[in-house]
């Protein structure tokens, strides 16, 4: 007993860190425009599967990278997506919010079919970027290498992300973007520039965690889902908008699926997120770190 406890408190801040960046680039978008990006779980698609292009000698043959020039390049080309996205199609319909939201949700739909009709849709492995795992004998378990880079390469960019918010003038201006828009614009700021900054942002978050999801679990067409359904009830919990509600919500229902999965089984899980869920709406619709918005 005290060995898969110990096995889902290692694991559970492993993948909840994962899950983190995922829920922070949600958040960020629907704080500082009010849009809810259904194409964000597209984004982490496309940070999986580029990856997979770039490294696979089954892709193009001999033309390969290494796996670390390689996450790189998948993290890029994710914030690139989602900088196009914005610049493209959603800073010209956002002012409608249920064209907005169709328009994302079709957009994860056809980035799946571009992806089912290219790659098919068996499920792929990725090249690990590092290999092998840790004994921890003490623990009764076995952690693989890349969970523990996960974990660290996501709190180094929730760090960086605190820093850039927090202590520059350009991620100052994202924060009081996301507070009032009118305010913001009072004070000088451009709104065009912070939303494009942070859709930019939020896509390299969604192409580090593409990455990691698609080597840990499986990548395939229909691999961005459960990510994303993750991520929309971390958000709704921490409170929408909320960087710090995300961790601390991304924490908390990693575990809870951790715990689940070690002493009920897959059957059972998701329900007791999704019942956490429903509470948190009944009970604190703002969620635990929730605030409101002023956009007019």
């Amino acid at each position: 007993m005290l060995d898969a406890i110990l096995s889902v408190l290692i694991l559970g801040a492993m993948m909840s860190a994962i899950y983190a960046l995922v829920a922070i680039g949600f958040t960020m978008i629907f704080g500082v425009g009010g849009v809810l990006n259904l194409a964000h779980g597209g984004l982490i698609m496309i940070g999986a599967y580029s990856f997979l292009v770039v490294t696979s000698s089954s892709v193009f043959g001999s033309i390969t990278v290494p796996t670390a020039l390689g996450f790189v390049i998948a993290i890029v080309v994710t914030a690139l997506a989602s900088y196009l996205l914005y610049g493209g199609l959603v800073r010209h319909i956002e002012d409608n919010i249920v064209i907005t939201f169709l328009s994302t949700v079709m957009i994860a739909l056809l980035l799946t079919e571009l992806v089912h009709h290219q790659f098919g849709a068996s499920p792929r492995t990725l090249l690990p970027i590092v290999d092998g795992s840790l004994n921890l004998e003490w623990a009764g378990t076995r952690i693989n290498h890349m969970y523990i880079l996960g974990f660290i390469v996501s709190w180094i960019s929730i760090g960086l992300l605190w820093y850039y918010v927090s202590r520059t003038d350009e991620g100052r201006s994202i924060l009081a973007s996301s507070m009032s828009e009118r305010g913001a614009q009072l004070t000088g700021v451009d709104l065009v520039s912070v939303k494009s900054r942070t859709w930019l942002i939020a896509g390299a978050l969604a192409g580090i965690a593409g990455v990691f999801l698609g080597t840990l679990q499986t990548t395939s067409p229909s691999m961005w889902l459960n990510p994303l359904a993750i991520a929309f009830i971390i958000v709704v919990i921490g409170g929408i908008g909320s960087i710090k509600g995300s961790v601390v919500a991304a924490y908390f229902i990693g575990y809870l699926e951790q715990f689940t999965l070690e002493f009920l089984g897959t059957g059972y899980q998701g329900i007791f997120s999704l019942v956490v869920l429903v509470a948190v709406l009944l009970l604190r619709p703002e969620g635990l770190f929730g605030r409101e918005f002023a956009h007019e």
